[in-house]
């Protein structure tokens, strides 16, 4: 996966917060929402964002979507500053919508599975 796109992460997220009772519309303005930080880009500078926007992030960590790193530059008279940053989980991202299509597929399965059954009895 290159990139993010809306509609993978309103589907990422659909599955993991639909089930929890959030509503379409709050996802979609969720969905929005983080992709105006990250853009066409994978990374973003924890500096710019407001506290509520980190309780989001950090939220969306908890789901295993987001993850933080960070990078040490030796600034002058040497001194260390620490940079965070915030990036998504890509691998998680693509496991989540595999698994996802894999229960659909094995719940249909099932079903076709009890029709037979029935008719056999």
């Amino acid at each position: 996966m290159d990139i993010v796109t809306f509609d993978v992460l309103f589907e990422v997220l659909r599955k993991l917060l639909g089930k929890r009772g959030m509503e379409e519309k709050e996802i979609r303005d969720l969905t929005l929402y983080v992709l105006n930080f990250f853009g066409y880009d994978d990374i973003v500078v924890d500096n710019i964002l407001t506290p509520t926007d980190r309780h989001v992030f950090n939220t969306l960590e908890e789901l295993g979507i987001l993850t933080t790193i960070e990078d040490e530059v030796t600034v002058a008279r040497g001194k260390l500053w620490r940079i965070h940053y915030w990036t998504y989980r890509k691998d998680n991202i693509e496991r989540i919508l595999n698994e996802e299509e894999k229960e659909e597929e094995e719940s249909a399965e099932d079903i076709y599975r009890r029709i037979f059954q029935d008719e056999e009895e």
